[in-house]
């Protein structure tokens, strides 16, 4: 019996994909439409004919991964749980995943950001604004409630944890690095530096 013949995804599926794949390896400048189309493929006159201009594409590539109706933008909130600890622990797992499932493209916007500020900007409102402003309301509730310092920022807080969170993601993905602790064990001393570094 023949085996049923795997449907391929729609063309313009199929570029987007091979685009995110090749913008992430050959960074944004380096990507070429002949790779992109070799990628998925296909030939350049198909690509152009679906986005007419590799930035066209690029803005694509970016509102499917990063936009309002992707499935990794607006995740949903974690509930707060009167546990200070607890609660900085879930954001932090849950940035962490967040950076990691996207750092490839994440890492190739950041290294030629000044050329594409737009698409930027689209990543830092679908999934690093959302996360921050979420923290910062936590840390506020959390300073409201005598765990926290009364002359800490909450803002300076968040943006030094999710900081702390970034370059742990940034140096377990470097191959050159070798790390004499846990990724958990990580997250777990940002989360104790917050708290007894920010208590009363």
């Amino acid at each position: 019996m023949k085996k049923p013949a795997l449907r391929r995804p729609p063309t313009r599926q199929r570029l987007l994909d091979a685009a995110a794949r090749v913008f992430a390896r050959d960074g944004l400048t380096g990507a070429t439409t002949r790779a992109i189309a070799r990628e998925a493929g296909l030939n350049e006159v198909t690509l152009f004919r679906h986005f007419q201009t590799k930035e066209r594409l690029l803005a694509a590539v970016v509102g499917q991964n990063f936009g309002p109706g992707s499935a990794r933008a607006q995740p949903a909130p974690i509930p707060e749980t009167g546990d200070l600890r607890a609660d900085l622990t879930a954001h932090a797992r849950r940035y962490d995943r967040l950076l990691q499932e996207n750092l490839p493209l994440i890492r190739a916007m950041i290294g030629e950001i000044h050329h594409h500020s737009d698409h930027e900007r689209q990543v830092f409102k679908a999934i690093l604004r959302p996360l921050r402003e979420e923290l910062i309301a936590r840390l506020q509730s959390a300073r409201a409630q005598g765990y926290l310092r009364t002359d800490a920022s909450p803002a300076l807080l968040a943006d030094l944890f999710n900081g702390m969170i970034f370059t742990g993601v940034l140096r377990r993905a470097s191959p050159h690095v070798k790390l004499e602790y846990a990724p958990a064990a990580y997250l777990a001393g940002a989360v104790d530096l917050l708290v007894r570094g920010a208590a009363p």
